[in-house]
Formats: C-alpha cells, sequence, structure tokens
C-alpha cells in the first residue's frame, strides 16, 4: 500500500485467498484497523526491524497516524469504517471463531 502498489483491500484479498488461508475472516489490514493503528504502530516500533530490514515503522502508518486516523476507533484507517461496518466485522470474525470451536470440538469428540 506504501508503494501504491495497491490499495488496502487487495492487500487483504491476497491474503485471505493465498498464503493466508488461515485468515479468512480479517486479512492484515483489516485486523490493523480493528485492534487500532496506534497498537499497530507500537508492535512495529517495537518488532519490525526483527522482521523487515527496515528499521522504523512505515512511513504510511505514521502519516496515518499523524492525520488520526487510528481504524475502527477513529472511524478511518486503511478502511472507512461505520458503526454497521465495525459490528459487521465484528460479527463476521465471531461467526467465523465458533465455527472453528464446533469444528475442533467435534474433532476431539
Amino acid at each position: 500500500v506504501q508503494a501504491g502498489i495497491c490499495d488496502a483491500e487487495t492487500v487483504d484479498l491476497v491474503v485471505k485467498n493465498s498464503f493466508g488461508l488461515r485468515l479468512p475472516v480479517l486479512g492484515p489490514l483489516e485486523n490493523a484497523d480493528m485492534v487500532g493503528l496506534d497498537l499497530t504502530q507500537e508492535i512495529h516500533n517495537v518488532i519490525l526491524r526483527h522482521l523487515d530490514r527496515s528499521i522504523e515503522p512505515s512511513p504510511l502508518l505514521a502519516k496515518m497516524m499523524a492525520e488520526g486516523k487510528m481504524g475502527i476507533k477513529s472511524g478511518t484507517g486503511f478502511y472507512s469504517w461505520s458503526k454497521e461496518s465495525s459490528a459487521e466485522l465484528r460479527q463476521r470474525l465471531l461467526r467465523h471463531l465458533v465455527q472453528l470451536l464446533a469444528k475442533n470440538a467435534g474433532a476431539s469428540a
């Protein structure tokens, strides 16, 4: 997204349908919006240098934070969030987790 190759929705779509099949509900940028870009930035401050050759958080993330874009909690981040759309996302995640729990309970029975 920072390099302008694609938008947040495309990143999340690719991850959900390829190497991130274990993440069918939330793409990484939806997840960042859900937990808050402020927390995401703090995570980047601590571990990013160990995961990437970057030595500081994403300039795009810093710009968004400076603009007050903190994800669901502010109503905008990589996506625009209304009360309805954030509630739908949480419901989608809850349904997925309940299905996984039911599947795992059936497998161990």
